[in-house]
């Protein structure tokens, strides 16, 4: 499906934004995402302890999350999923905007008319 089908079935929407999303975890340049994560996140990448590299392996946790379900996962767009690491729980979220991030994207299933913002945070701060 190319960006320029914005008359494509509910089922090929979802499945080419489920995709993008999953490039937006694993390669997010390639489809213009932007990464933020919430101040307690960043608090423990910097409390990282031997010279760890914290971010690297939140990074690598993003990239290989798979365990999507009916729970978190419900329209099937792989937007969103929870997991422990550093003895927290994290969430993230995929949020679409439009390429300017001055509102949000009515077109989630084209990088051309959205930008994907991919926020961690810790679950208590949700």
């Amino acid at each position: 499906m190319t960006n320029k089908s914005l008359f494509a079935s509910d089922g090929e929407r979802t499945v080419e934004t489920a995709r993008l999303n999953d490039l937006a975890r694993t390669a997010p340049k390639t489809v213009n995402a932007t990464w933020l994560a919430t101040s307690g996140v960043a608090a423990l990448i910097a409390e990282a302890a031997d010279g760890a590299d914290r971010g690297v392996e939140l990074i690598a946790r993003l990239a290989g999350f798979t365990d999507f379900d009916e729970g978190n996962d419900p329209y099937g767009e792989r937007d969103f999923g929870a997991f422990d690491l550093w003895g927290e729980q994290l969430f993230w979220k995929i949020d679409y905007y439009h390429p300017d991030r001055d509102e949000h994207s009515p077109v989630k299933w084209s990088t051309e008319l959205t930008r994907r913002v991919l926020t961690i945070m810790l679950a208590s701060e949700y």
